[in-house]
């Protein structure tokens, strides 16, 4: 199966069912890419034509707010009653078409969600503006002075809270819908299209929860039962299902908050819990719901807290609005049960987002084709129920919000409408009688009967009239307060709209950039598939070959760049620390310079810190762009990589083949036969264990038998050869050794008397020391002569005797032996050289001081007269242990034959005598001899060259040149400051 599977993704042809699922798929794509550009285009030709902006309707809105200010305080009490009045009658006519607007949200019914404005506004963006008309003129009313009011009635403060909040509901009701589009679908399909496995954690632990909790049933079919459940109690019929039901929801509510919960990570040491990305996610999403039920519940308290007179409850507005309300909140258990079916809605909405958006993501990334009719997709995020939108492989970004639209669009329905009317109708009755006017008089006067109502447009009429026959209204006051009420709502209007417009515009231009990135993603990725098209579409993405081509270029700019930076940085630093130092000298002779100095070490750390971390932001754009050509190189498919992929498929046939030969068949090879199978498989190209492939097999194995004899045969006899050729050199050697023994037997008791002679020296308490003496010598002599009659006694045995692998070895070990033994040849004989070298000498090397003092002693005269450029070869073959007990003596301490001035430090007590005649010689001080040469020479005039003899004025002027040139000048310790 998954050899199937990688062969239908990586195949060189691909299906035609995918290609043909590609295609649509960047169709639809496009198709998308087109209707956001034109709705765009709609938003800005709108945005034109109001012929304004933001700032200037603000400025506009704050200008007429400060003529209304300048109003009131110019005419006071009359001037304030006279605007409350004209604020008053706008709002009665606002409240009258929010009537209109929800009694036609709630007709819409189950359509709700796909109500719109004549300008293609969606319902809420239309109330929401109402709420805002309707709040914007309750503030400009509560500026207004007006009566005390009777407090058996609710103030028109109280009723003005309630309004406000009414509008903190629309307005969440907003952010709901606006934070889903700006920030939870972008975070979201981005997560899907990277894979974060939290967020996919977090989705199944919140799938094993509802199943856990639900015992089977779904939660559209929970919301169902709490819905009868609540019709029941309406009516007193409950049943102990229902009580079930709402148990099971209040069970999932509690483990749902500890799902998003921040929880401590596992294996970390930290004891503060953290959130993981998904579920920063999950929690940002139900938070969007949460601040919705919290603004709903403060209305709801506060509507409950108010003691609404009866009489109000009779006027047509209010008695309109509370029959259009579906549910009551009078009762708490009812409020309770509203509540959690809205929480199962929540969370069912929540999942289906997180469906689609995984659907969208696989269908991007081309990993997956529509499913069949009646199959549920087994390879997204999260095992959820049947897709709701069939057919639709590419789904826009009003699809994805579909299931947030269908929960706002229910939760106005069900929970919302009626009450901001009521609300605001009951601002009104306060108003009216904050103006003088008794509303429950004039509607206990009015009311007929149970079906009696009282209009709220005659009330606030009448208040009006009967305001100007008390002298509390001014007709001329009313005139002017209605062009400044009316220029206030103009222009609230206008500001109201500019902003909805460019918000509208400024989500077009982000969802047509999102759209194009994904066409172009799509088209990246499969552009193998899909190829060149010969029409027009709505978005060309640059080849991809072009832009990983300009890519190569600009990291290799970038890295020449660096290359250059990093020697600038070199030079910089050098010049930076030569200027330091000479400001610290001058600071030194003068404090002023200090905060110089200062400035300089603060300018010159910060434009550090600023190149270091530029370097680090060029290093990550490096890393990056060479990792997405790395993995680009990788999945192109080009001509190689095409036939790399068909060899791979070819294998894995073979591969298939021969798993199922070895299934079918249980025997098995041994290790010789395995052996032999793979050095025959390069040579038999036949079935194996055909009889053909037995003889080709015979006849090459009998061939290489054959040739593998003659080979050794012939090894055979060089090998006799060779022993010969060895055992005539060993000969050669022992009588080349015997020839040496004879000769040595003449100094060898010339170097016995030099040795005893140091003896009797340290037993005197004089300070030889071991490096660089005969006793050294004689040592490593010794230690030679063993090793060279151990290596002739070991190639004698080794070739005398049948090979084994110890004999086999210890041969191997040989040819090194020997040319350390050869190195050591020579290091003995410049050793025995050195002791017979002259005792005096005229060089200047011959002595390490000129106030050394004579020599007290034979062998420490010799020491000293040894010559100074003897290698030191012999001591280094001497220190390295011979293998099979080839070397020294473990006990013979660390030499050399190099014999320097500064390895000995002579006794006073003793003279230099002549090794031959025992006489004591005068010793010249060589460095007193090399000083009188260099004096003699300067005298003489030939210290500049010792060929040419210069006269006095030219070696004047030779000194005068060597002290004033730059370049000795510059060489000087800079702390003397000769240039100066």
């Amino acid at each position: 199966m998954w050899c199937h599977r990688y062969e239908m993704q990586f195949a060189p042809q691909p299906p035609p069912a995918t290609c043909q699922f590609l295609s649509s798929t960047e169709l639809a794509l496009q198709h998308q890419v087109g209707e956001t550009n034109a709705r765009l285009l709609r938003q800005v030709e709108r945005l034109k034509a109001e012929g304004a902006s933001t700032p200037a309707c603000e400025d506009q809105l704050q200008e007429i707010d400060r003529c209304i200010s300048v109003f009131l305080r110019e005419n006071g009490e009359l001037g304030s009653f006279s605007l409350a009045g004209i604020i008053v009658s706008a709002l009665c006519t606002l409240t009258r078409r929010n009537l209109v607007m929800e009694g036609a949200a709630a007709s819409a019914g189950e359509q709700l969600v796909e109500l719109t404005s004549r300008d293609g506004a969606w319902f809420l963006e239309e109330l929401c503006s109402m709420s805002g008309n309707v709040t914007c003129l309750v503030q400009l009313l509560q500026q207004c002075q007006l009566l005390p009011h009777d407090l058996d009635l609710p103030s028109p403060s109280e009723t003005a809270q309630a309004v406000y909040l009414a509008n903190g509901v629309y307005t969440c009701l907003q952010e709901l819908n606006t934070n889903f589009r700006q920030i939870i679908f972008p975070e979201a399909l981005r997560c899907m299209l990277k894979g974060e496995s939290t967020l996919e954690s977090m989705l199944l632990e919140l799938d094993v929860l509802i199943e856990q909790c639900a015992d089977g049933v779904s939660l559209q079919g929970l919301a169902d039962a709490l819905q009868a459940h609540l019709r029941n109690v309406a009516m007193g019929l409950e049943e102990e299902a229902d009580d079930h039901y709402l148990d099971v929801t209040r069970m999932l509510r509690a483990q749902y908050s500890e799902l998003i919960q921040p929880r401590s990570q596992e294996g970390s040491l930290q004891d503060t819990p953290k959130m993981s990305a998904g579920q920063m996610l999950l929690v940002a999403f139900d938070g969007t719901f949460a601040q919705l039920e919290t603004a709903f519940g403060l209305l709801i308290d506060k509507l409950n807290k108010m003691e609404v007179p009866a009489a109000w409850r009779k006027i047509d507005v209010i008695r309109e609005a509370r029959a259009a309300q579906v549910n009551f909140f009078d009762k708490a258990q009812h409020r309770q049960v509203l509540e959690e079916i809205f929480f199962l809605k929540r969370l069912h909405g929540i999942r289906e987002f997180f469906r689609l958006c995984g659907s969208f993501s696989q269908t991007l990334s081309g990993t997956c084709s529509p499913p069949p009719e009646d199959a549920v997709p087994s390879n997204g995020p999260v095992g959820l129920a049947k897709p709701a939108y069939r057919g639709a492989s590419a789904m826009s970004e009003e699809q994805m919000a579909r299931p947030i639209k269908a929960f706002t669009a229910d939760f106005v329905r069900q929970m919302l409408i009626g009450l901001p009317t009521q609300v605001l109708g009951l601002a009104l009755c306060s108003a009216l009688s904050a103006l003088g006017s008794d509303v429950i008089a004039q509607v206990e006067a009015k009311d007929f009967g149970a079906e009696g109502k009282v209009s709220l447009d005659d009330l606030c009429k009448k208040a009006v009239e009967q305001g100007v026959q008390a002298g509390r209204l001014s007709q001329l006051l009313l005139n002017r307060a209605t062009v400044l009420a009316g220029s206030y709502e103009t222009a609230w209007k206008k500001l109201d709209l500019v902003r909805r417009l460019e918000g509208s515009v400024e989500a077009c231009k982000v969802s047509l950039q999102r759209a194009q990135l994904h066409i172009a993603m799509f088209q990246w990725q499969h552009e193998d598939v899909l190829g060149t098209r010969n029409q027009p579409m709505s978005v060309s993405p640059p080849p991809r070959s072009i832009i990983l081509s300009n890519m190569k270029k600009k990291l290799y700019k970038l890295s020449q760049d660096e290359a250059s930076i990093a020697s600038v940085q070199e030079k910089l630093a050098s010049l930076e620390g030569s200027i330091e130092q000479r400001l610290k000298w001058a600071g030194g002779a003068n404090p002023a310079l200090a905060p110089v100095l200062q400035d300089f070490e603060a300018t010159i750390a910060e434009r550090r810190a600023l190149v270091l971390k530029e370097s680090q932001c060029a290093s990550q754009v490096t890393f990056l762009c060479s990792t997405i050509l790395n993995f680009e190189g990788l999945r192109t498919r080009t001509p190689e990589a095409l036939s790399m992929d068909g060899a791979l498929f070819d294998l894995l046939k073979r591969c298939q083949a021969t798993c199922s030969y070895a299934a079918k068949f249980s025997s098995s090879v041994s290790p010789l036969e395995l052996r032999l199978l793979h050095r025959l498989s390069s040579t038999v190209d036949l079935p194996i264990g055909g009889p053909d492939w037995l003889m080709c097999t015979q006849k090459h194995l009998t061939q290489e038998m054959s040739n593998e004899r003659a080979v050794q045969a012939e090894r055979e006899q060089q090998l006799d050869s060779v022993t010969e050729t060895l055992q005539a050199l060993v000969d050669t050697i022992k009588g080349i050794l015997s020839n040496h023994n004879r000769q040595l037997a003449d100094v060898k008791h010339l170097l016995r008397a030099m040795a005893k002679d140091e003896e009797s020296a340290l037993a005197e308490g004089e300070a030889v020391p071991y490096e660089g003496s005969v006793r050294q010598f004689l040592s490593e002599y010794k230690a030679w002569q063993d090793n060279v009659q151990m290596v002739l006694f070991t190639v004698v045995q080794a070739t005398g005797q049948p090979h084994s692998q110890e004999q086999v070895e210890l041969l191997q070990e040989v040819p090194a032996t020997l040319k350390e033994l050869k190195a050591q040849s020579q290091s003995v004989y410049n050793g025995l050289v050195g002791f017979a070298s002259p005792l005096v000498t005229d060089r200047a090397s011959d002595c390490a001081s000129p106030t050394l003092s004579a020599q007290t002693s034979f062998a420490a005269a010799v020491r000293c007269s040894g010559p100074k450029t003897q290698p030191d070869n012999m001591s280094q073959n001497a220190r390295k242990p011979l293998p099979r007990n080839l070397g020294t003596p473990a006990d013979t301490p660390p030499s050399t034959l190099l014999i320097t001035s500064k390895g000995l430090a002579p006794s006073p007590k003793r003279a230099v005598r002549d090794p031959k005649t025992g006489r004591a010689v005068q010793e010249r001080n060589s460095y007193a001899v090399s000083v009188w040469k260099r004096v003699k020479a300067k005298l003489e005039g030939r210290d500049v060259d010792p060929n040419r003899r210069m006269s006095v004025t030219e070696q004047v002027d030779y000194v005068i040149k060597e002290a004033t040139n730059v370049d000795n000048l510059a060489q000087l310790y800079e702390g003397w400051t000769a240039w100066v």
